[in-house]
């Protein structure tokens, strides 16, 4: 999934400086399919790639974004299944 991610944002595959934090993003990804949907991330889904991939990428570009207020949709949802926050707040 690593390959794909990296040949997804155009990182070189010998470049593997950052390889730990995007091994670390695509599972909090598969992580987030599973407290979203109750489902497990398979492997053999082109779907469920696409949505990791779309995620990290995602995750990956906004990373220098400062947090304000109005947090992230995505964000807030994974704070909420995670069991942390407030929906109100």
């Amino acid at each position: 999934m690593l390959d794909l991610v990296k040949q997804f944002l155009r990182i070189d595959e010998q470049y593997n400086y950052e390889d730990e934090l995007l091994n670390h993003l695509i599972l909090t990804a598969k992580d987030y399919i599973k407290n979203a949907t109750g489902k497990e991330f398979e492997k053999e889904s082109n779907i469920h790639k696409q949505i990791v991939i779309l995620l990290v990428t995602n995750w990956y570009e906004n990373r220098n974004i400062a947090i304000t207020q109005d947090l992230d949709r995505t964000l807030t949802s994974m704070l909420l299944q995670a069991g942390i926050g407030d929906a109100d707040s």
